[in-house]
């Protein structure tokens, strides 16, 4: 009866290094399962600022009472009017003309328009928090439902009130 297997004492022997290959095995295993999980919640957390985000400007736009395009429209308008008076501002000649002195009025206004939407962003603060909070807990229970193999129901994309 002989056998081709190794015997007891050469089996022990190689079972250090059998064994450090096992845990090498096991940790690449983990390390791989951990970017996965990695770039799952970095998506998730993009895709939960960007709503976030979404809820802000429409947060802030419902308080100023103006739609995105308009407030662009006003912005470059604000531009261009600065650029020109500038260029005005930078002739000696002209500081004096009375058109001139009526543009910074109406500069002056229009910057005193854009602290008040400035005041607006600022008060609209504790509501981008709450949203904020409430798209992390719902990123994280969605994230806890999906890891079970389970879908919710009950979950309806939050709006920016």
């Amino acid at each position: 009866m002989t056998s081709n297997s190794p015997g007891i004492g050469t089996r022990l022997k190689r079972l250090p290094g059998q064994f450090l290959v096992a845990l090498i095995n096991a940790t690449s295993i983990l390390v791989i399962a951990a970017c996965v999980l990695v770039v799952v919640v970095l998506n998730r957390a993009d895709t939960a600022g960007a709503r976030i985000a979404a809820s802000i400007t429409e947060a802030t736009f419902s308080k100023m009472q103006i739609s995105p395009a308009e407030f662009k429209t006003r912005l470059v308008a604000l531009d261009q009017r600065i650029e020109v008076l500038s260029e005005r501002l930078a002739n000696p000649e002209l500081q004096q003309d009375g058109a001139l002195k009526q543009q910074l009025t109406e500069l002056n206004r229009n910057l005193v328009d854009l602290r008040q939407v400035a005041e607006s962003i600022r008060s609209a603060g504790p509501a981008v928090t709450s949203t904020a909070f409430e798209e992390a807990g719902a990123m994280v229970t969605d994230s806890l439902y999906a890891l079970r193999g389970c879908r919710r129901q009950d979950r309806e994309p939050a709006s920016g009130s």
